[in-house]
């Protein structure tokens, strides 16, 4: 974990940022959950996702995550709303389907080699979690990590090997966990789908988590993403050109359902910020390829069941990651044909996410961001004008929603 510095004890100094921590209540879930130690200091973890995250250090030496729900003064996308449950309630998922997610990875996928973790272990194993304010006065999650530093962190000290080394490893995962599909047969956010386990309400009147709804089809569930998303922009008055991005996916949007298997993906699965890795040995020079692993991800909080090439690695694939996707097994991706106009689609919503958070949470850095993000639209919008212009016989798979014969 990158540099935690000691904020209790002694007392912490509180900013706009910060939130002083109950450290009496804190000690009373662990003595619960964690009843064979007590708690020591705890320690800020300086990171640049959303949740607010602390290295609790226990007297038997064990080191816990606390992960906190973000401070009423951060603005959150919609997408964003429920980031502690929404993790918490896809890594309970994951652990349940375990030998699954182990039959899934191929034999001769460096995740699974002797000395590296397999892929079950790349999820955090969660101790206690809440998706209420009544305890601690934000929902939290107290976690077992998986260790390791962002990527983003390292990725300038890495060879073109072990870069590749990495990316492969990501790839793989990516298509262990598209391996899994959703238990209730709908597509959406994982949110929108599963239940929380951790939603339960407490005393005698407490009742089962309310039962998911999700979408019959992946072109509705992506269309309540996108539009998520554009509503946020229009909120804050982003300038984006809104009309053209709802026709165009009002035209092209009935391609989605060739998507019949709602599969699981993370949509930030390669974003360097989110994934988590470590090397081993002391001298730099010795590193090889082999020596530097993913040990997972800093947020699981961005999970879906859909099509699982809307996630960020296949914007512009590296050859890495293709190679640790095509290695799992068969293919799970749907009507291979017509993938393009997807991944059009697919673009639009994530130029449009990478523009609308620089206007809801600005950095040093954010004018370069939403420049980048705009240019990005405006090339893959020109791409989508065109799409009517391709030949027919590129696009024939049967009938159009109107029920019109595609000739």
């Amino acid at each position: 974990m990158s540099s935690p510095r000691t904020v209790v004890p002694p007392r912490p100094q509180i900013t706009s940022h910060m939130y002083s921590l109950p450290v009496r209540r804190l000690k009373e879930i662990l003595s619960h959950v964690v009843p064979t130690a007590n708690l020591g200091p705890v320690e800020e973890i300086s990171s640049t996702q959303l949740p607010r995250l602390y290295q609790l250090n226990m007297s038997d030496d064990r080191k816990l995550l606390l992960s906190f729900a973000p401070s009423l003064m951060t603005r959150l996308l919609r997408q964003e709303a429920a980031i502690i449950s929404s993790e918490a309630t896809l890594v309970h998922f994951i652990a349940g389907t375990e030998r699954t997610l182990e039959r899934a990875v191929s034999p001769c996928s460096e995740i699974d080699t002797p000395g590296s973790k397999t892929v079950s272990n790349l999820i955090p194993k969660i101790l206690k979690s809440s998706s209420n304010n009544r305890e601690l006065a934000y929902p939290y999650t107290i976690s077992e990590p998986t260790g390791g530093v962002p990527l983003s962190t390292l990725s300038v000290y890495l060879s073109i090997p072990e870069r590749r080394e990495i990316d492969k490893q990501i790839g793989s995962m990516a298509r262990a966990l598209a391996s899994l599909t959703s238990p209730t047969g709908t597509f959406g956010t994982v949110s929108h789908v599963l239940p929380d386990p951790y939603g339960k309400n407490s005393g005698p009147q407490a009742a089962l988590p309310s039962p998911p709804v999700g979408c019959k089809k992946w072109s509705e569930a992506f269309n309540l993403l996108l539009e998520g998303i554009l509503r946020d922009g229009e909120d804050v008055l982003v300038l984006l050109p809104y009309a053209i991005i709802r026709a165009h996916c009002r035209r092209l949007s009935w391609h989605l359902d060739a998507v019949t298997i709602p599969r699981l993906v993370v949509l930030d699965v390669s974003s360097e910020r989110n994934v988590m890795v470590e090397r081993g040995g002391e001298d730099c020079a010795s590193y090889s390829g082999k020596e530097i692993k993913m040990t997972g991800l800093r947020s699981w909080s961005l999970g879906a069941f859909g099509d699982p090439l809307i996630a960020d690695a296949f914007d512009k694939p590296s050859e890495g990651f293709l190679e640790g996707w095509n290695g799992g097994g068969e293919s799970v991706v749907e009507d291979e044909k017509n993938v393009g106009i997807r991944l059009l689609l697919y673009r639009v919503f994530s130029a449009a996410v990478s523009i609308v958070t620089e206007h809801y949470r600005p950095q040093i850095d954010s004018s370069r961001k939403e420049l980048d993000g705009r240019r990005k639209l405006t090339s893959v919008l020109a791409e989508l004008e065109k799409v009517d212009l391709i030949p027919c016989d590129v696009l024939k798979r049967g009938r159009r929603p109107s029920g019109e014969e595609m000739v």
